[in-house]
């Protein structure tokens, strides 16, 4: 009998759940779906499934933990292959919501940005958090259920410190967020990009940013020119990232 982990990304839940179990073999349906999976693991000791069904189960990965190594690579791909499947291409929605974009309720951030992270797409609804050279409340913030939310953090633009480094993106990562945009800086970059999320900043910086928990939770933000007739970046906004740019629009898009 194999030790085994099971690895499952609901996207309604927006995080991991890890189950050990022990079986050779192992047969399940997915959740409102009518695809029987058949694993076997005589010859395989790694194998994922994608569900089309956005609304439930969107990857499973099996593998042995002797090959615990293989977590971060199971993981990775399904996060990719998830984003493939269900995230808005930005340049599509432009194309297909000229109105949207004539009345500002779809707007496109300035291609200031940066691009880090496994998830070079990703999209959720907002929360926002305003600060400046102080990154006590992003960590209070990420410390939170994500639920595949986008946490947008105003740092002002600030280039002289970091706002994000490697332990907050993994902690987002583990807490079910599904991206984070920084009109500022993040460190450790390296530690970043291994995280199953995608991020987003104007740049990189060494220098670790002040703690003393100033700034505030769920208020409009402005960043990167979004200000058209007036308008903010407001919690509950939706926002879609890929590798053409960032838009925010006022509710969910249909894909």
């Amino acid at each position: 009998m194999h030790e085994l982990l099971m690895v499952l990304y609901a996207q309604m839940a927006g995080h991991y759940i890890v189950l050990p179990i022990k079986v050779e073999a192992i047969s399940f349906y997915l959740p409102f779906s009518s695809h029987k999976i058949m694993l076997g693991l005589q010859h395989t000791q790694t194998a994922c499934a994608l569900d089309g069904n956005e609304s439930t189960l969107l990857g499973i990965a099996v593998f042995l933990t002797s090959e615990a190594c293989l977590l971060e690579t199971a993981v990775s791909k399904i996060c990719n292959r998830r984003h493939m499947a269900g995230v808005v291409a930005t340049a599509e929605a432009c194309d297909s919501n000229a109105a949207l974009l004539a009345s500002g309720d779809l707007r496109v951030l300035q291609p200031v940005f940066q691009i880090y992270g496994q998830c070079r797409s990703f999209s959720g609804p907002v929360v926002t958090l305003k600060v400046f050279e102080d990154n006590v409340l992003v960590r209070e913030l990420l410390e939170t259920r994500g639920e595949g939310k986008v946490l947008v953090i105003d740092g002002g633009g600030s280039m002289r410190c970091a706002l994000v480094g490697g332990n907050l993106g993994q902690l987002a990562h583990n807490n079910g967020w599904s991206g984070i945009v920084v009109n500022g800086c993040i460190r450790d970059v390296d530690e970043i990009n291994g995280c199953g999320i995608g991020v987003r900043a104007l740049g990189s910086h060494p220098l670790k940013s002040n703690k003393k928990g100033h700034g505030d939770k769920h208020v409009p933000v402005y960043i990167a020119g979004v200000y058209i007739a007036g308008s903010f970046i407001r919690d509950g906004e939706w926002l879609y990232a890929d590798s053409d740019g960032i838009l925010v629009s006022k509710s969910e898009l249909s894909i």
